[in-house]
Protein backbone atom coordinates (compact mmCIF):
# COMPACT_ATOMS: atom_id res chain seq x y z
CA UNK A 1 0.00 0.00 0.00
CA UNK A 2 1.22 3.46 -0.77
CA UNK A 3 -0.50 5.90 1.57
CA UNK A 4 0.86 9.35 2.21
CA UNK A 5 1.87 9.73 5.83
CA UNK A 6 0.82 13.39 5.91
CA UNK A 7 1.11 14.24 9.56
CA UNK A 8 -2.31 13.71 10.86
CA UNK A 9 -4.05 14.32 14.12
CA UNK A 10 -5.94 12.45 16.66
CA UNK A 11 -6.83 9.46 18.32
CA UNK A 12 -10.32 9.73 17.36
CA UNK A 13 -9.63 9.02 13.99
CA UNK A 14 -9.50 6.23 4.92
CA UNK A 15 -18.21 -0.90 1.31
CA UNK A 16 -21.52 -1.25 -0.52
CA UNK A 17 -22.98 -4.73 -0.92
CA UNK A 18 -20.86 -7.75 0.05
CA UNK A 19 -19.80 -10.59 -2.14
CA UNK A 20 -19.24 -13.52 0.16
CA UNK A 21 -20.71 -15.17 3.22
CA UNK A 22 -19.12 -15.26 6.64
CA UNK A 23 -17.91 -18.88 6.47
CA UNK A 24 -14.60 -19.20 4.60
CA UNK A 25 -14.43 -21.61 1.68
CA UNK A 26 -12.02 -24.54 2.03
CA UNK A 27 -8.61 -23.88 0.46
CA UNK A 28 -8.03 -25.11 -3.08
CA UNK A 29 -5.99 -28.35 -3.36
CA UNK A 30 -2.31 -27.83 -4.19
CA UNK A 31 -1.37 -27.99 -7.82
CA UNK A 32 2.00 -28.07 -9.61
CA UNK A 33 3.77 -24.71 -9.68
CA UNK A 34 4.72 -23.51 -13.15
CA UNK A 35 7.61 -21.16 -13.73
CA UNK A 36 6.91 -17.77 -15.26
CA UNK A 37 9.92 -15.74 -16.46
CA UNK A 38 10.55 -12.49 -14.59
CA UNK A 39 7.50 -13.00 -12.39
CA UNK A 40 6.77 -14.57 -9.02
CA UNK A 41 6.27 -18.32 -9.19
CA UNK A 42 2.85 -19.07 -7.83
CA UNK A 43 0.39 -21.90 -8.00
CA UNK A 44 -2.53 -20.93 -10.22
CA UNK A 45 -5.82 -21.28 -8.44
CA UNK A 46 -8.71 -23.21 -9.95
CA UNK A 47 -11.04 -21.10 -12.07
CA UNK A 48 -13.38 -19.06 -9.90
CA UNK A 49 -16.63 -17.81 -11.22
CA UNK A 50 -16.75 -14.06 -11.57
CA UNK A 51 -19.06 -12.86 -8.80
CA UNK A 52 -22.09 -10.83 -9.67
CA UNK A 53 -22.14 -7.63 -7.67
CA UNK A 54 -25.40 -6.80 -5.91
CA UNK A 55 -26.92 -3.39 -6.35
CA UNK A 56 -24.73 -0.77 -4.71
CA UNK A 57 -26.04 1.55 -2.04
CA UNK A 58 -24.94 5.20 -2.31
CA UNK A 59 -21.45 5.78 -0.97
CA UNK A 60 -21.44 7.21 2.53
CA UNK A 61 -25.04 6.22 3.16
CA UNK A 62 -25.54 4.36 6.43
CA UNK A 63 -27.28 1.00 6.39
CA UNK A 64 -30.37 0.52 8.56
CA UNK A 65 -29.92 -1.05 11.99
CA UNK A 66 -31.37 -0.68 15.49
CA UNK A 67 -31.15 2.83 16.90
CA UNK A 68 -27.92 3.36 18.82
CA UNK A 69 -25.99 0.54 17.15
CA UNK A 70 -22.40 1.26 16.13
CA UNK A 71 -21.81 2.76 12.69
CA UNK A 72 -18.61 1.43 11.12
CA UNK A 73 -16.91 3.39 8.33
CA UNK A 74 -15.12 0.97 5.99
CA UNK A 75 -12.50 2.57 3.77
CA UNK A 76 -11.25 0.55 0.76
CA UNK A 77 -7.90 2.18 0.04
CA UNK A 78 -6.91 3.57 -3.38
CA UNK A 79 -9.26 3.37 -6.40
CA UNK A 80 -9.75 4.86 -9.83
CA UNK A 81 -6.51 6.22 -11.27
CA UNK A 82 -4.69 5.17 -8.10
CA UNK A 83 -4.23 1.37 -8.26
CA UNK A 84 -2.11 1.05 -5.14
CA UNK A 85 0.48 -1.72 -5.27
CA UNK A 86 0.30 -4.44 -7.92
CA UNK A 87 0.93 -8.17 -7.68
CA UNK A 88 1.99 -10.22 -10.72
CA UNK A 89 0.67 -13.76 -11.13
CA UNK A 90 1.09 -16.39 -13.87
CA UNK A 91 -0.94 -16.11 -17.05
CA UNK A 92 -4.48 -17.43 -16.60
CA UNK A 93 -4.60 -17.21 -12.81
CA UNK A 94 -8.23 -16.75 -11.74
CA UNK A 95 -8.84 -14.15 -9.03
CA UNK A 96 -12.61 -13.69 -8.82
CA UNK A 97 -11.96 -10.00 -9.46
CA UNK A 98 -12.00 -7.88 -12.59
CA UNK A 99 -9.69 -9.50 -15.13
CA UNK A 100 -6.48 -7.53 -15.51
CA UNK A 101 -3.32 -8.49 -17.41
CA UNK A 102 -0.04 -6.92 -18.41
CA UNK A 103 1.48 -6.75 -21.90
CA UNK A 104 2.81 -10.29 -21.53
CA UNK A 105 -0.56 -11.72 -20.61
CA UNK A 106 0.28 -12.26 -16.96
CA UNK A 107 -2.50 -11.77 -14.40
CA UNK A 108 -2.30 -8.59 -12.38
CA UNK A 109 -3.68 -8.32 -8.86
CA UNK A 110 -4.35 -4.65 -8.16
CA UNK A 111 -4.50 -3.52 -4.55
CA UNK A 112 -7.50 -1.27 -5.21
CA UNK A 113 -9.52 -4.30 -6.40
CA UNK A 114 -8.51 -6.47 -3.45
CA UNK A 115 -9.27 -3.67 -0.99
CA UNK A 116 -12.76 -3.10 -2.37
CA UNK A 117 -13.55 -6.82 -2.42
CA UNK A 118 -12.47 -7.26 1.21
CA UNK A 119 -14.38 -4.11 2.20
CA UNK A 120 -17.60 -5.42 0.66
CA UNK A 121 -17.18 -8.73 2.46
CA UNK A 122 -16.51 -6.94 5.73
CA UNK A 123 -19.62 -4.82 5.18
CA UNK A 124 -21.78 -7.90 4.85
CA UNK A 125 -20.10 -9.61 7.82
CA UNK A 126 -20.80 -6.65 10.10
CA UNK A 127 -24.34 -6.07 8.87
CA UNK A 128 -25.21 -9.73 9.49
CA UNK A 129 -24.41 -9.05 13.15
CA UNK A 130 -26.53 -5.92 13.45
CA UNK A 131 -23.97 -3.21 12.82
CA UNK A 132 -24.53 -0.28 10.50
CA UNK A 133 -21.87 0.41 7.88
CA UNK A 134 -20.83 3.07 5.39
CA UNK A 135 -18.34 2.78 2.54
CA UNK A 136 -15.98 5.60 1.62
CA UNK A 137 -16.14 4.28 -1.95
CA UNK A 138 -18.30 1.57 -3.50
CA UNK A 139 -16.82 1.56 -7.01
CA UNK A 140 -13.47 1.68 -8.77
CA UNK A 141 -13.19 5.40 -8.10
CA UNK A 142 -11.58 7.70 -5.57
CA UNK A 143 -13.08 8.48 -2.17
CA UNK A 144 -16.73 9.48 -2.35
CA UNK A 145 -17.04 7.61 -5.68
CA UNK A 146 -15.52 10.60 -7.45
CA UNK A 147 -13.01 10.75 -10.27
CA UNK A 148 -9.49 10.77 -8.90
CA UNK A 149 -7.88 14.21 -9.00
CA UNK A 150 -5.23 14.43 -6.27
CA UNK A 151 -4.24 12.17 -3.40
CA UNK A 152 -5.09 14.91 -0.90
CA UNK A 153 -8.62 15.34 -2.27
CA UNK A 154 -9.11 11.58 -2.33
CA UNK A 155 -8.09 11.17 1.31
CA UNK A 156 -10.08 14.19 2.46
CA UNK A 157 -13.24 12.81 0.83
CA UNK A 158 -12.86 9.62 2.84
CA UNK A 159 -12.33 11.56 6.06
CA UNK A 160 -15.34 13.78 5.37
CA UNK A 161 -17.64 10.79 4.83
CA UNK A 162 -16.65 9.26 8.16
CA UNK A 163 -16.75 12.49 10.16
CA UNK A 164 -20.02 13.75 8.75
CA UNK A 165 -21.87 10.47 9.26
CA UNK A 166 -20.63 10.49 12.06
CA UNK A 167 -19.07 7.01 12.26
CA UNK A 168 -18.34 5.21 15.52
CA UNK A 169 -15.18 3.54 14.19
CA UNK A 170 -13.06 3.87 11.05
CA UNK A 171 -11.43 0.85 9.37
CA UNK A 172 -9.15 1.51 6.39
CA UNK A 173 -8.29 -1.56 4.30
CA UNK A 174 -5.04 -1.88 2.37
CA UNK A 175 -2.57 -4.45 1.08
CA UNK A 176 1.18 -4.11 1.39
CA UNK A 177 4.33 -4.19 -0.74
CA UNK A 178 8.05 -4.17 -0.10
CA UNK A 179 11.31 -4.28 -2.04
CA UNK A 180 12.14 -7.52 -0.30
CA UNK A 181 10.14 -10.34 -1.85
CA UNK A 182 10.36 -12.28 1.41
CA UNK A 183 8.38 -9.70 3.41
CA UNK A 184 4.91 -11.02 4.18
CA UNK A 185 2.18 -10.95 6.80
CA UNK A 186 -0.39 -8.60 8.31
CA UNK A 187 0.03 -5.42 10.31
CA UNK A 188 -2.36 -2.83 11.74
CA UNK A 189 -1.72 0.87 12.28
CA UNK A 190 -3.16 3.55 14.53
CA UNK A 191 -2.23 7.23 14.65
CA UNK A 192 1.08 7.88 16.33
CA UNK A 193 -0.34 10.05 19.12
CA UNK A 194 -3.71 8.38 19.35
CA UNK A 195 -5.31 7.60 22.69
CA UNK A 196 -6.02 4.20 24.24
CA UNK A 197 -9.18 3.57 22.19
CA UNK A 198 -7.47 3.47 18.78
CA UNK A 199 -4.55 1.47 20.17
CA UNK A 200 -6.94 -1.07 21.71
CA UNK A 201 -8.92 -1.36 18.46
CA UNK A 202 -5.71 -1.89 16.48
CA UNK A 203 -4.48 -4.61 18.82
CA UNK A 204 -7.80 -6.44 18.78
CA UNK A 205 -8.15 -6.30 14.99
CA UNK A 206 -4.55 -7.45 14.48
CA UNK A 207 -5.00 -10.38 16.87
CA UNK A 208 -8.20 -11.63 15.23
CA UNK A 209 -6.87 -11.07 11.71
CA UNK A 210 -3.76 -13.20 12.13
CA UNK A 211 -5.72 -15.86 14.04
CA UNK A 212 -8.33 -16.15 11.29
CA UNK A 213 -5.94 -16.01 8.31
CA UNK A 214 -2.80 -17.67 9.64
CA UNK A 215 -0.69 -14.82 8.23
CA UNK A 216 2.51 -13.96 10.09
CA UNK A 217 1.91 -11.07 12.48
CA UNK A 218 4.01 -7.99 11.86
CA UNK A 219 2.42 -6.39 14.89
CA UNK A 220 0.62 -3.15 15.66
CA UNK A 221 2.38 -0.01 14.50
CA UNK A 222 2.03 3.75 14.72
CA UNK A 223 2.01 6.11 11.74
CA UNK A 224 0.89 9.54 10.61
CA UNK A 225 -1.39 8.45 7.77
CA UNK A 226 -3.83 11.17 6.74
CA UNK A 227 -6.98 9.15 7.32
CA UNK A 228 -5.83 8.25 10.84
CA UNK A 229 -5.07 11.84 11.78
CA UNK A 230 -8.15 13.60 10.48
CA UNK A 231 -10.89 11.12 11.32
CA UNK A 232 -12.60 12.02 14.57
CA UNK A 233 -13.19 8.56 16.00
CA UNK A 234 -11.01 5.55 16.88
CA UNK A 235 -9.40 4.59 13.56
CA UNK A 236 -7.08 1.90 12.26
CA UNK A 237 -5.46 1.06 8.95
CA UNK A 238 -5.10 -2.65 8.18
CA UNK A 239 -2.46 -4.09 5.83
CA UNK A 240 -3.85 -7.52 4.94
CA UNK A 241 -0.81 -9.08 3.25
CA UNK A 242 1.96 -8.35 0.73
CA UNK A 243 1.13 -8.37 -2.97
CA UNK A 244 4.89 -8.30 -3.58
CA UNK A 245 5.24 -11.70 -1.87
CA UNK A 246 4.54 -14.94 -3.74
CA UNK A 247 2.70 -16.69 -0.90
CA UNK A 248 0.61 -13.71 0.18
CA UNK A 249 -0.37 -12.71 -3.36
CA UNK A 250 -1.34 -16.30 -4.18
CA UNK A 251 -3.61 -16.35 -1.12
CA UNK A 252 -5.12 -12.92 -1.80
CA UNK A 253 -5.97 -14.03 -5.34
CA UNK A 254 -8.62 -16.40 -3.94
CA UNK A 255 -12.16 -15.58 -2.85
CA UNK A 256 -11.81 -17.91 0.14
CA UNK A 257 -8.82 -16.13 1.61
CA UNK A 258 -10.23 -12.64 1.07
CA UNK A 259 -13.31 -13.81 2.96
CA UNK A 260 -11.05 -14.86 5.83
CA UNK A 261 -9.35 -11.45 5.86
CA UNK A 262 -12.75 -9.74 6.07
CA UNK A 263 -13.96 -12.11 8.80
CA UNK A 264 -10.80 -11.55 10.83
CA UNK A 265 -11.19 -7.77 10.69
CA UNK A 266 -14.89 -8.11 11.50
CA UNK A 267 -14.19 -10.31 14.49
CA UNK A 268 -11.72 -7.72 15.74
CA UNK A 269 -14.29 -4.93 15.47
CA UNK A 270 -16.99 -7.06 17.09
CA UNK A 271 -14.71 -8.08 19.97
CA UNK A 272 -13.60 -4.50 20.58
CA UNK A 273 -17.21 -3.32 20.77
CA UNK A 274 -18.50 -6.25 22.84
CA UNK A 275 -15.71 -5.71 25.37
CA UNK A 276 -16.76 -2.11 25.89
CA UNK A 277 -14.45 -0.25 23.53
CA UNK A 278 -15.25 3.44 23.17
CA UNK A 279 -16.60 5.10 20.02
CA UNK A 280 -16.80 8.59 18.63
CA UNK A 281 -19.11 11.24 20.05
CA UNK A 282 -21.90 9.44 22.00
CA UNK A 283 -24.28 12.29 21.14
CA UNK A 284 -24.07 11.44 17.46
CA UNK A 285 -22.62 14.81 16.42
CA UNK A 286 -19.76 15.13 13.94
CA UNK A 287 -16.51 15.30 15.88
CA UNK A 288 -13.71 17.82 15.52
CA UNK A 289 -10.37 17.96 17.27
CA UNK A 290 -10.80 20.48 20.06
CA UNK A 291 -8.15 19.75 22.68
CA UNK A 292 -4.41 19.36 22.88
CA UNK A 293 -2.73 17.70 25.81
CA UNK A 294 0.77 19.13 25.92
CA UNK A 295 3.72 19.11 28.27
CA UNK A 296 4.86 22.67 27.84
CA UNK A 297 5.42 25.41 25.26
CA UNK A 298 8.82 26.80 24.34
CA UNK A 299 10.38 29.62 22.39
CA UNK A 300 13.26 27.47 21.16
CA UNK A 301 12.83 24.32 19.09
CA UNK A 302 15.81 22.68 20.78
CA UNK A 303 14.07 22.90 24.15
CA UNK A 304 10.78 21.45 22.94
CA UNK A 305 12.66 18.56 21.34
CA UNK A 306 14.18 17.74 24.73
CA UNK A 307 10.72 17.70 26.29
CA UNK A 308 9.38 15.46 23.50
CA UNK A 309 12.28 13.05 24.09
CA UNK A 310 11.44 12.98 27.80
CA UNK A 311 7.80 12.21 27.05
CA UNK A 312 8.76 9.36 24.73
CA UNK A 313 11.09 7.85 27.32
CA UNK A 314 8.09 7.77 29.65
CA UNK A 315 5.89 5.96 27.12
CA UNK A 316 4.11 8.89 25.44
CA UNK A 317 4.42 9.17 21.65
CA UNK A 318 4.69 12.96 21.56
CA UNK A 319 5.44 15.31 18.71
CA UNK A 320 6.18 18.99 18.13
CA UNK A 321 3.48 21.41 17.09
CA UNK A 322 3.97 25.13 16.46
CA UNK A 323 1.37 27.85 16.84
CA UNK A 324 1.25 31.60 17.16
CA UNK A 325 0.72 32.72 20.76
CA UNK A 326 -1.14 35.98 21.28
CA UNK A 327 0.17 36.23 24.83
CA UNK A 328 3.80 35.75 23.78
CA UNK A 329 3.27 37.65 20.53
CA UNK A 330 5.30 35.07 18.66
CA UNK A 331 5.27 31.50 17.38
CA UNK A 332 5.71 28.97 20.18
CA UNK A 333 6.62 25.28 20.08
CA UNK A 334 4.41 22.79 21.94
CA UNK A 335 5.29 19.26 23.11
CA UNK A 336 1.97 17.61 22.22
CA UNK A 337 1.18 14.16 23.64
CA UNK A 338 -2.38 13.85 22.31
CA UNK A 339 -5.20 15.56 20.41
CA UNK A 340 -8.84 14.88 21.18
CA UNK A 341 -12.41 15.78 20.30
CA UNK A 342 -13.77 14.69 23.67
CA UNK A 343 -12.66 16.39 26.88
CA UNK A 344 -12.93 13.19 28.93
CA UNK A 345 -10.34 11.51 26.70
CA UNK A 346 -8.00 14.47 27.08
CA UNK A 347 -8.40 14.34 30.86
CA UNK A 348 -7.52 10.65 30.92
CA UNK A 349 -4.26 11.26 29.08
CA UNK A 350 -3.42 14.18 31.36
CA UNK A 351 -3.97 11.95 34.39
CA UNK A 352 -1.65 9.28 32.92
CA UNK A 353 1.03 11.90 32.32
CA UNK A 354 0.78 13.31 35.84
CA UNK A 355 0.87 9.81 37.31
CA UNK A 356 4.36 9.54 35.78
CA UNK A 357 5.30 13.00 37.14
CA UNK A 358 5.09 14.54 33.70
CA UNK A 359 3.49 17.98 33.21
CA UNK A 360 0.14 17.75 31.49
CA UNK A 361 -1.87 20.71 30.25
CA UNK A 362 -5.14 20.68 28.30
CA UNK A 363 -5.54 23.51 25.83
CA UNK A 364 -7.56 24.32 22.71
CA UNK A 365 -6.25 22.75 19.53
CA UNK A 366 -7.08 25.71 17.31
Amino acid sequence: MKSLPIVVGLALVAPSAALAGTTPEPPAPPVPMPTVPDAPVVAPTPPIEEPTEPEQSPVGEGTPAPTGSALIAIDPGHGGADPGTVGVLPRGTATGLKKRTDGRGRTLLLEKDVNLDVARRLKRWLESRGYRTILTRSKDLAGGDRTFTTTRDDLQSRVDIANQAPASLFISIHMNAARSKTARGAETYHFRISGPAAASLANTVQDRLVTRTGLPSRGVRKAGFYVLKHTAMPAVLVEGGFLSNVRDSRLLATNAFRARVAAGIGEGVDTYISEGGSFGDPNGEPLKIKYWVHAGQFRQRALVLKRVALLRRNGFDALVRRRYSVRANRVMFFAVAGQFALLDNAKRLRAEMRAKRMPGVIGPSG
